[in-house]
């Protein structure tokens, strides 16, 4: 009989609990006024940008980043226009842990899925919430699947293995931001916004655009995004499709002179432009005033 030696399997990771696992859509300019707590946390931008201070630190997370925050550490955050975030609290007292403190982490696309399991087999298992950060007191769901605590379990400790492998994680002091930094970018946004206002019916590009603000393409690109969640082409679009509707609100105007008035030169671009912004083609718009 073959004798046979068992191999201990180490743990690096011990996640014992969690406390928090919610998805938060944020409204425009969010911020959150702060707190502190003995257990370990992190941050993850999935859309939009957001600033975050953590003791004496001030930085910035893009989309597809994440951050922690070690425990008994305060911190508040604030949304640089609207923004989607994925907030894990837990508590973990494996040293391994330290070797996150203070880093921006970018994710890869496997990374990204395994945090989409994470999330997703919370939602099944426990009460979450989406909207506002609201204080929480997680509950576990009386239709939770069998086995979800301990698949939340491995899925975290799997996810903080990955990414505590990797060298290229950014330190807080390269996405240090100052408070003049952010009423910059914040200028240049409302700049762009006032700008379309008042030349959506011009034939506008993002580097004319960037010519008239005196910024790079590159720059405005990345400010306007930040600041407006959403790109500068959508924004002007949803500005066209808005004046169309009011245009067509008065009746006094044909679908082509319409599209002329708001800056477009193709009725068939309009009307794709009109359905894919407001649902609904021109034609179906008028005539759900008459009904």
């Amino acid at each position: 009989m073959a004798d046979y030696q068992p191999v201990a399997l180490q743990t690096v990771f011990d996640v014992t609990a969690v406390v928090n696992l919610s998805y938060y859509r944020l409204p425009q300019d969010y911020a959150f006024s702060g707190e502190q707590h003995p257990f370990w946390e992190f941050l993850y931008v999935d859309r939009g940008s957001v600033v975050v201070t953590a003791g004496a630190d001030r930085y910035q997370l893009h989309a597809g980043e994440l951050a922690f925050h070690r425990p008994d550490e305060f911190h508040s955050f604030r949304a640089m226009g609207e923004a989607n975030i994925f907030v894990v609290s837990f508590c973990c007292a494996s040293p391994a842990m330290h070797r996150l403190e203070e880093k921006v982490l970018r994710l890869h696309q496997r990374e990204k899925q395994s945090l989409r399991l994470l999330l997703d087999e919370a939602a099944l298992a426990y009460e979450h919430f989406e909207g506002e950060p609201p204080i929480v007191n997680l509950a576990k769901r009386a239709d939770a699947p069998w086995g979800s605590d301990q698949l939340i379990k491995v899925c975290l400790e799997q996810f903080l293995i990955c990414i505590t492998r990797r060298d290229d994680t950014i330190g807080f002091s390269q996405r240090a931001v100052t408070e003049a930094q952010l009423q910059q970018r914040q200028t240049l946004a409302q700049q762009a916004c006032d700008y379309l206002a008042v030349h959506y019916a011009e034939k506008i590009t993002l580097a004319s655009l960037a010519a008239a603000l005196g910024v790079s393409v590159s720059q405005l690109k990345r400010v306007f995004r930040e600041q407006v969640g959403k790109t500068a082409v959508h924004y002007l679009n949803s500005l066209r499709v808005q004046e169309a509707k009011r245009l067509i609100r008065r009746g006094e105007l044909n679908f082509t002179q319409i599209a002329e008035r708001i800056g477009i030169e193709s009725i068939y671009y309009f009307s794709n432009l009109f359905k894919k912004y407001a649902g609904i083609s021109p034609s179906e718009y008028a005539k759900s005033l008459k009904s």
